[in-house]
């Protein structure tokens, strides 16, 4: 059996949207997904490389076509690689961190950080040189031999950029996603030399001129007085001669371009689900907007070959492995933008915002949005940006440019991606902000206090969306559940709930006040857990909230009967 055959079968989940076209759907106990299954040897694909112009059209009408393409009476399709029990198996996509097993604040702060960062001891080897585009920089090689790409704050707003681009990195890794090594780091100018072979390009009076390392022209000579001239002057140092700066180690592996946020990769047999229907990326929209991840787009991920071991010697010889696919460069997250402060409308519109502009035209400007009517913008400090929980919806956060995964989500997608935001406690999140390791306190608590506002605005509103009723378990012949919205945000257990095992005999509907439905026994001769709906027991369940509301979707569990005792089999929020 191929690769592509051999998982295929996981694309049968797609069937899920088969009620759509009449057909019979998957139910949750029938797909029973493998933990890393996208991991089989392939062949070695090449690098592709990522084009902004098509992935902003591409963005602009994947919208307009979503909005074409929703089915009036079924919604969008659900998440293809959702398990029975509506979460996701560990892959080559995403491995389950902290709402699974939540990490010790210690372990926040250090994040994906395998080392102390780039070794000073002795000569850091700069070998390529970044000295255009928005965020200049430089690529090392320090003294243990470990390659790192350094970046720099905009001078106007030092530690911004370094501290957002940390803190962001360490939240998203301990959520589950594949990340950089990166470090908040103090540079010792001193320890720098030049590659023999390096060469570089940088603006003059007479345009764009390059130098280069032993030059037979004198004038154009890369020398470390020309290099600091160009690049390390720009910033300011420490008391001790330090230059701050964000250090991000190479990613284990070879690179492979960047992954769509739509379709498959055509070279990778292991990619059998279309990623705008992928959970984990779908998901990202939650942990995106908490953080205000606006640059969340094609060019700001990586796909890294990581060769298998088995892999046969020789040059000739074809190497075996398989993708992991890695979001990267934070640095245009919570309140930087990377070279400037956010302000209020980053992570209100898009770059291109198709109704913001029509509803404008037709209004003949009369039309504003909320952060219109934040003008004068607040104030806030200048190495942390604007980041808050004013102006902040949930519902209506939006990325840069148009993310086709972000615009295919469903409140089942949104629900788990606010189980990873809620996860967080609040000595966490202490933690993660004192990984930006930022000079002023009051910056970091400004950063904390919108951490933890944006993080519980998230819960509220996406636990009102299903029945945030968790890990649902048999105990004692109830049903039992864990009520988050109750958890994190305090009221009474209240819940509606609907019984059916229509050959058993079972119909039973009501109200409880605790998270404990009592199960009663199967009658002799009941279905004992088979192949059909009819077979299973199944319990839904709706939260009513304080205030008389209730959720806007229930809790459906699905039980079957093993002769002695009920096991709980598949659930969807």
């Amino acid at each position: 059996m191929t690769t592509r055959s051999a998982l295929a079968a996981l694309a049968i989940t797609a069937a899920a949207i088969s009620t759509a076209c009449g057909g019979r759907p998957i139910q949750p106990w029938e797909y029973q997904p493998r933990p890393m299954a996208d991991t089989l040897a392939i062949f070695e694909p090449d690098e592709t490389q990522p084009s902004l112009v098509y992935e902003q059209v591409y963005g602009v009408f994947s919208g307009l076509g979503r909005v074409a393409s929703v089915n009036r009476k079924t919604g969008l399709p659900p998440a293809l690689n959702a398990d029975p029990f509506d979460e996701v198996v560990n892959s080559a996509w995403f491995t389950n961190r902290n709402a699974r097993d939540p990490l010790s604040p210690d372990g926040i702060l250090r994040g994906p950080q395998a080392s102390e960062g780039p070794d000073q001891s002795g000569e850091v080897t700069i070998w390529s040189i970044k000295a255009e585009g928005v965020t200049p920089g430089f690529w090392i090689e320090d003294a243990a031999g470990v390659r790192w790409i350094l970046k720099f704050d905009p001078p106007e707003n030092w530690e911004m950029g370094s501290g957002a681009e940390v803190v962001a990195t360490n939240l998203f890794w301990a959520a589950g996603y594949h990340t950089p090594e990166n470090h908040v780091y103090y540079l010792d100018p001193s320890r720098l030399v030049l590659d023999d072979e390096l060469d570089a390009e940088f603006p003059e009076a007479e345009g764009m001129v390059e130098y280069r390392v032993g030059a037979d022209d004198p004038a154009r000579e890369l020398t470390m007085d020309v290099f600091r001239r160009h690049i390390l002057d720009r910033y300011p140092t420490s008391s001790d001669g330090m230059i701050r700066a964000m250090a991000s180690r190479f990613l284990p592996g070879a690179p492979k371009g960047p992954f769509d946020y739509a379709g498959l990769r055509e070279d990778d047999p292991n990619d059998v689900i279309p990623h705008e229907h992928r959970r984990e990326l779908r998901g990202l929209y939650v942990m995106a907007a908490w953080l205000n991840h606006v640059d969340a787009k094609k060019g700001n991920t990586q796909d890294m070959f990581i060769v298998d071991p088995r892999s046969p010697e020789g040059d000739d010889a074809p190497a075996i492995g398989y993708l992991r696919h890695h979001l990267l460069d934070f640095g245009s997250a919570l309140g930087s933008g990377s070279v400037h402060p956010h302000n209020p409308r980053h992570g209100s519109e898009h770059d291109f915002d198709a109704s913001a502009i029509l509803l404008r035209l037709v209004t003949f400007g009369a039309y504003k949005r909320p952060w219109q009517k934040m003008l004068p913008y607040p104030e806030w400090p200048p190495s942390i940006g604007f980041y808050s929980i004013d102006g902040f919806n949930p519902a209506d956060w939006r990325s840069n440019i148009v993310n086709p995964a972000f615009i295919n989500r469903t409140a089942r997608d949104g629900y788990w991606g606010a189980k990873l935001v809620m996860s967080f406690t609040d000595a966490q999140l202490d933690a993660a902000a004192r990984a930006g390791r930022y000079s002023e306190p009051d910056a970091a608590a400004y950063l904390l206090e919108g951490l933890k506002e944006r993080r519980d605005a998230t819960g509220r509103y996406w636990f009102r969306q299903v029945s945030s009723l968790d890990r649902p378990r048999v105990e004692g012949g109830a049903v039992v559940f864990d009520d988050l919205w109750a958890r994190h945000f305090g009221g009474s257990a209240r819940y509606e709930y609907a019984l059916d095992w229509d050959d058993g005999g079972i119909d039973d509907e009501g109200e409880v006040t605790s998270a404990r439905i009592p199960l009663p026994a199967p009658a002799a001769g009941v279905p004992t857990g088979g192949d059909s709906a009819d077979d299973h027991l199944r319990l839904e369940v709706r939260k009513v909230f304080d205030d008389g509301g209730r959720a806007d979707r229930p809790a459906t569990i699905w039980l079957a009967w093993d002769g002695s005792a009920y096991r709980v089999v598949g659930v969807r929020y």
